[in-house]
C-alpha cells in the first residue's frame, strides 16, 4: 500500500514537472512588458504596392481574403466578389437573402486553395459555392456552436475549421473540424467551466506553415493544431487581473470607462517567419505589438489621432515610411511561396485626403519615387471608388 502511494506521488511530481517544463518552453505574451520602442514599416518591409479594385459593383462594409490567384471580398447586401490579382472583377458568387442557395450574414468566409470552393458562414449554417459560383450545398452547424454560434472559419487541409470563442461563456467546444460534406472529423471540448459572460467576446484563428492557431479571451493558451489534428500549446498569455474575467460583466457607462479600459483585449494575431503581430488594447492603448521571434524583443506600432470631438486617441496601425503614405490598419498576413506580405484595404477618400495634407507633402520616405506614384494614384481616384488593396512585401 505504501509502495502504491509512493508510486502515485512520483507520477504526480513527474506530471507537474512535465507541465511546468511545457509552460517554460512557451513564449509568454504579457502586454505589461511590451517594449515602448516605435517601429516603422521600412524596418520590416522592402516594398509596397497598391491595387485599386474594379468599380463595376460598388460596395461598403466588407471582409476580404487573398489567395494565390484571386482577391475575394464579402460585400454587404451583395455577395462574394471575386477579383483577379490586378483588381479586375471576375464574378459575383452567391447572394444575400433567405432563399435557397443564399446566405443571410456571411461576413466570415473561406476559400479552399485546392479546389477554389467558397464557404460562407452564417450563425447556423455554411453555404458552399463552386468556383463558378454555383450553389453546391448547405452544411448545418447548429448542433456544434454554443452561445451565438460560430463567427469565423478557415479551410485547413481541405477540412473546415470552426472556432468557438466562448462568446457567452457556455460553449461546449473550443473548435470543431468538419469535412467538406459537413461530417464531423475532430472536436476539442471546452475545458473552462460554463459561466455567463454578459457580453460577447471574440478570439482569433490564423494559419501559419502547416498549422492553424487558436485562442480566446479566457484561455491562457494559444493552441497550434497540426495537419494530423493533434494540438498543443504554442504561446501563453500571462496571468493577471488585466485578463478578461470568467464572470458576468454588467455593461454600464461606468464599466465601459473603467473596467473595460483596464482589460487586455488580444484583438488579432498572426505570425510571419520573423515576427509575431498582435493587435491589442490595454490601459486605453490600442496598438500593434511586433515581437521578434528570435530575440523576443517587442516593438509597438500606433499613431495618435484627434477625433471629431477633440479627443486624442491611439490607433493600431503600421507607420508607412516606405512611400510616406497613410498609416495601414486592419492588417492581415499573406504568403505566396517564399514571399510574405502584409495586406490591408484602404479607403480612397481617406487616401486622397491624406495625400493632400502637409504631413504627406513634407514626408521624406525611403522611396521618394514611390511617393510620386502614390500621389498620382490618389489624384486619379474618386472618393466614391471601391477600396484599394495594399500589398507590403516583408523582408526575408
Amino acid at each position: 500500500m505504501k509502495f502504491m502511494k509512493l508510486l502515485a506521488r512520483i507520477y504526480l511530481i513527474l506530471f507537474i514537472t512535465s507541465c511546468n517544463n511545457i509552460e517554460d518552453n512557451l513564449y509568454l505574451i504579457d502586454p505589461r512588458k511590451f517594449g515602448e520602442d516605435i517601429i516603422f514599416l521600412s524596418e520590416i518591409a522592402e516594398d509596397i504596392k497598391y491595387i485599386p479594385l474594379d468599380n463595376s459593383i460598388s460596395f461598403t462594409n466588407f471582409k476580404y481574403l487573398l489567395t494565390s490567384n484571386a482577391i475575394y471580398v464579402s460585400a454587404k447586401d451583395i455577395g462574394i466578389l471575386k477579383f483577379n490579382l490586378e483588381g479586375s472583377l471576375i464574378k459575383k458568387i452567391g447572394a444575400r437573402g433567405k432563399g435557397p442557395g443564399e446566405f443571410w450574414y456571411g461576413m466570415a468566409f473561406a476559400v479552399d486553395d485546392v479546389n477554389e470552393n467558397v464557404y460562407v458562414l452564417d450563425p447556423r449554417k455554411i453555404t458552399v459555392y463552386s468556383p463558378s459560383g454555383t450553389h453546391v450545398r448547405d452544411i448545418m452547424i447548429k448542433e456544434y456552436g454554443g452561445g451565438f454560434g460560430f463567427s469565423d472559419l478557415i479551410v485547413f487541409n481541405s477540412l473546415l475549421f470552426l472556432p468557438d470563442y466562448l462568446p457567452t461563456g457556455d460553449s461546449e467546444y473550443s473548435w470543431v473540424l468538419l469535412d467538406t460534406l459537413g461530417h464531423p472529423v475532430s472536436k476539442k471540448r471546452n475545458s473552462i467551466p460554463h459561466f455567463q459572460s454578459g457580453i460577447e467576446t471574440e478570439g482569433c484563428i490564423y494559419k501559419f506553415g502547416n498549422q492553424v492557431f487558436y485562442y480566446n479571451y479566457f484561455n491562457d493558451t494559444i493552441f497550434s493544431i497540426s495537419s494530423n489534428l493533434s494540438y498543443s500549446g504554442q504561446y501563453l498569455f500571462a496571468q493577471g487581473d488585466y485578463r478578461w474575467p470568467r464572470e458576468r460583466i454588467v455593461v454600464t457607462p461606468q464599466s465601459l470607462n473603467t473596467q473595460f479600459n483596464r482589460l487586455f483585449r488580444p484583438v488579432k494575431m498572426f505570425e510571419t517567419n520573423k515576427y509575431i503581430f498582435l493587435e491589442y488594447s490595454y490601459l486605453e492603448k490600442w496598438a500593434i505589438a511586433i515581437i521578434d521571434k528570435k530575440s523576443k524583443k517587442s516593438f509597438l506600432s500606433l499613431r495618435y489621432e484627434k477625433t471629431s470631438n477633440g479627443f486624442v486617441v491611439p490607433r493600431a496601425c503600421l507607420l508607412n515610411d516606405l512611400d510616406g503614405g497613410i498609416s495601414i490598419g486592419s492588417i492581415n498576413y499573406h504568403n505566396n511561396g517564399n514571399n510574405e506580405f502584409i495586406t490591408a484595404l484602404l479607403d480612397p477618400f481617406q487616401l486622397k485626403s491624406y495625400v493632400a495634407t502637409d504631413s504627406f507633402k513634407k514626408s521624406n520616405p525611403k522611396y521618394p519615387e514611390k511617393k510620386k506614384e502614390l500621389e498620382k494614384l490618389a489624384h486619379n481616384l474618386k472618393e466614391t471608388d471601391n477600396p484599394i488593396l495594399v500589398l507590403v512585401s516583408l523582408k526575408k
